[in-house]
């Protein structure tokens, strides 16, 4: 939506990390983008599917199925167009901690993403320092993980807003890098990282943005001047 071409971008995920040793890495390709287009994106639009992985790394790949089960207990009532995939990583490619976690996405009929995603690990020794070793052991079963984020992404589609509220503050930034155009943006309840981003966007860059509240659909409209963002940078061959 920002003027980012499709051809070139990519992210492949080498190998899963989990705290506390983590072990991850993943490979991203970027495009060279001179600069951003403004945007005009308010409609939401209605959930039209979901899509979703479960990954597990130095665990049961059983763990996988119990979530999505949990999760599609949830789903089915309500949607019937609903695919998770499992991903389970052994050996090198599985990290050096044990853990497992899923990642929700909704696409709506206008083309937005409304996304949630958890993932569940031992905590950091000095996290879990007053704590007694069985405890340290446990981890939240996979059937509460499933449900918890299903629920979870039901809550952002209730928000409203073209972006779910982690990427909230992600939006601002591009639409204050854009060219010195006007963006208009919709989203649900403004997020704390959302505020804190806006701020530091009046800081950094001197621009405010117009912020009006529409309580028909209980989302927040904000209308703002892009800064004129340019990347200058040239390819060396």
């Amino acid at each position: 939506r920002f003027g980012v071409p499709a051809e070139g971008l990519s992210l492949k995920i080498e190998s899963r990390g989990v705290p506390p040793n983590g072990g991850g890495e993943v490979i991203l390709s970027l495009p060279v983008v001179q600069s951003l287009s403004a945007v005009n994106w308010t409609d939401e639009g209605f959930v039209k599917k979901i899509r979703g992985i479960t990954f597990s790394t130095k665990v049961s790949a059983q763990f996988e199925n119990s979530m999505i089960r949990a999760t599609r207990g949830i789903f089915n009532p309500l949607l019937s167009d609903v695919h998770i995939f499992t991903d389970h990583r052994s050996g090198p490619q599985a990290g050096n901690s044990p853990g497992y976690g899923i990642s929700l996405v909704a696409e709506t009929t206008t083309g937005c993403l409304i996304s949630a995603d958890t993932a569940i690990s031992h905590a950091r020794l000095e996290e879990t320092a007053g704590l007694e070793d069985d405890s340290k052991e446990g981890l939240m079963p996979p059937e509460d993980v499933g449900r918890g984020i299903a629920n979870i992404l039901l809550g952002e589609i209730a928000r409203g807003g073209v972006v779910d509220s982690t990427h909230q503050g992600l939006l601002f930034l591009l639409c204050a890098l854009c060219p010195q155009d006007f963006s208009k943006i919709r989203v649900g309840k403004l997020s704390q990282h959302g505020i804190e981003t806006l701020r530091n966007i009046r800081d950094f860059l001197n621009l405010k943005f117009v912020i009006k509240p529409d309580p028909e659909k209980q989302s927040v409209l904000l209308k703002g001047m892009g800064y004129g963002m340019k990347n200058l940078s040239r390819k060396i061959s």
